[in-house]
């Protein structure tokens, strides 16, 4: 564990997870609320934008007003300017992942970017509606989590089960089987995980924002000319080839912070 993530997630009490446990119902009936509209409704353009970013103004609202009530700091959620350096250093090795796994095999089998002026509203929202989630999960809820749940891989379990089971109905819209479900639950669990280990690198939000913002866009089809729904094998790699650097990435700095307690 990265000691200014040891060192920022140990200040909460087990007064502030049950707090951040208690605003889970709340975004969860939210997002169930937002997705039986567009399921219901023919929502399409500014109306649909409109829905989005009401769950994303409310969601984030909600986490500051109560960070900031309990006269925490935005940087006890990961918003902060310093140690902005390893930060920009996950950058670059997450662009260079999903270049090399995700981009480069599309781009070679054909495909092609949409046009600039379709591209960057589409990249603007696709970053503000990772950024909100990353927001919750990542920075405030997961971080307080640690006030009940001591142990490290206990409460990183635990948010990745609630970052799952928030994305229920976004299965359930896709109208998804019970196998492909399963898959997905697990695959995001995998995807929570990857932004927790991008995020204790250096308890900054900006890394995780590019990664989340970067696995929404690849895989969407508006991005694209020749988007095949099916060929999902590299995003699915990226996950976790990312994934599976990190927990290296983790365990060497473990040892290495066990070597140095030693000396």
């Amino acid at each position: 564990m990265n000691s200014i993530y040891k060192q920022e997630v140990s200040k909460h009490e087990k007064k502030d997870a049950i707090i951040a446990l208690c605003t889970f119902p709340i975004v969860a009936i939210l997002t169930i609320v937002q997705w039986v509209i567009l399921q219901t409704f023919e929502l399409a353009g500014f109306a649909v934008l409109i829905l989005q970013l009401s769950l994303v103004v409310f969601s984030t609202g909600m986490v500051f007003t109560i960070v900031l009530t309990k006269k925490q700091k935005l940087s006890s959620i990961g918003l902060r300017k310093d140690n902005l350096r390893p930060a920009l250093g996950m950058v670059l090795l997450i662009i260079l992942i999903y270049f090399a796994i995700d981009m480069l095999p599309m781009l070679t089998s054909g495909w092609e970017f949409s046009n600039l002026g379709t591209m960057t509203p589409l990249l603007l929202l696709t970053f503000v509606l990772a950024a909100w989630e990353d927001i919750y999960f990542v920075g405030y809820l997961q971080t307080r989590l640690y006030g009940l749940f001591k142990k490290d891989d206990s409460a990183i379990f635990v948010g990745a089960v609630l970052f799952a089971l928030l994305h229920i109905p976004v299965g359930l819209y896709m109208d998804l089987g019970v196998i492909i479900m399963i898959v997905y639950m697990v695959t995001l669990c995998f995807m929570h995980l990857k932004f927790v280990f991008i995020f204790r690198r250096g308890f900054s939000l900006i890394p995780v924002f590019i990664a989340h913002a970067l696995t929404n866009a690849i895989s969407s089809g508006e991005f694209w000319r020749g988007f095949n729904p099916d060929y999902d094998e590299p995003i699915m790699l990226a996950h976790y080839v990312l994934f599976l650097i990190l927990v290296i990435w983790e365990i060497v700095s473990w040892r290495h912070q066990k070597r140095q307690q030693t000396v």
